[in-house]
């Protein structure tokens, strides 16, 4: 009988060769036994599971299923998980990816390209079955060739899905809300309350999240009669809190008349127009609404509740991963066009 001590008294790992010594049978009639899959003698998989008990032995699922092909394993990559429109998306994935079997490796990139670089080669060197990419150069718009090219690369041998507005250029499939569909929907409540002059801030024209929304800002606008302006900040922190905060101090020292409404990008720059306009004595929504996009829970954590588009996450993170598994099984299938998510308006206090 094989021992689970070396010869120095020192506990080894017991590997499924060990049972199957002891046992006198294959190493593959161990693993039948253990998964359940496929022919064992009755007489056999009592021993083989007598000695599993016994020795608490738990199989390395991981070299089973890369031997197999696969891994269940899928690599996750946000620029930064502290914000919270990619934790709940991500959050949203992992759950349904949890369920069907699947351990996820989350990576932040930081925004950082090469970094992005980095992180994809060590999900194919840790054979993942699946990667989503979310933000980072998938939202850039004059982005170098060879960063796109890279993309195109690793999805020919791994499915690739990104939430990104132009997931077709990488070649890979795409999840996208649609903020056209958001901007209409935002613009179209907007007039319903009876607000003509409506500015919206924070972004910049290189990311396609802010210019999508511009250009459908200007075109919806001219349509429902409203008058629509959009003003960016220079600088890195364009999606930020400090770049709503900043936005509208500055049209405060510009003592010029404010507009009806300022509409962030998203929640972190409508939380910093709040903010800045509580602190200059405005009142919400009296002298100023305010709206943003993504619904992030930061818009029920000021004391004027933040009227937002909503890109109902839970369905946003199911179809995510249902759209990356079908490629996964499909091994090598051609991939999908971009599907876009049907945003919804959620009304509250920081509008009439």
């Amino acid at each position: 009988m094989i021992s689970i001590l070396d010869s120095n008294d020192v506990p080894k790992q017991l590997t499924i060769y060990d049972i199957a010594k002891e046992v006198g049978v294959s190493a593959a009639t161990v693993s039948r036994a253990i998964s359940g899959r496929g022919y064992v003698s009755e007489a056999n998989k009592t021993k083989i599971m007598e000695l599993v008990k016994k020795y608490n032995f738990k199989p390395n699922t991981f070299a089973q299923n890369l031997q197999a092909g696969f891994t269940k394993t899928i690599g996750y990559i946000v620029p930064h998980i502290g914000n919270m429109y990619f934790a709940n998306v991500y959050y949203e994935f992992e759950k349904w990816a949890s369920r069907h079997g699947y351990m996820t490796i989350l990576l932040n990139s930081k925004g950082d390209y090469d970094l992005e670089s980095k992180l994809l080669n060590s999900l194919q060197e840790k054979h993942v079955d699946g990667i989503v990419i979310m933000g980072g150069r998938m939202d850039e718009i004059h982005l170098p060739d060879n960063y796109v090219k890279e993309i195109q690369e690793v999805g020919k041998k791994i499915p690739m899905v990104s939430c990104g507005a132009e997931a077709e250029r990488f070649g890979c499939s795409g999840i996208y809300t649609d903020d056209e569909k958001g901007v209409e929907e935002l613009l179209q409540f907007l007039k319903s309350r009876g607000y003509q002059r409506i500015l919206f801030t924070g972004g910049a024209d290189q990311y396609y999240p802010s210019y999508i929304k511009k250009k459908a800002a200007y075109a919806i606008g001219e349509k429902l009669g409203l008058d629509i302006s959009v003003r960016w900040l220079t600088g890195n922190d364009v999606f930020s809190y400090s770049a709503g905060y900043d936005s509208l101090k500055i049209l405060l020292e510009e003592k010029k008349p404010l507009p009806e409404v300022i509409c962030g990008i998203n929640d972190y720059v409508a939380l910093g127009v709040v903010n800045c306009a509580l602190e200059a004595g405005l009142k919400i929504p009296g002298d100023l609404a305010v709206t943003g996009f993504d619904n992030a829970s930061i818009t029920t954590m000021t004391p004027v509740h933040i009227t937002s588009i909503s890109p109902r996450y839970e369905y946003y993170g199911k179809k995510v991963f249902n759209t990356l598994e079908k490629l996964m099984q499909a091994q090598g299938a051609v991939h999908g066009k971009t599907s876009l998510i049907k945003p919804e308006i959620i009304i509250r206090s920081s509008t009439i």
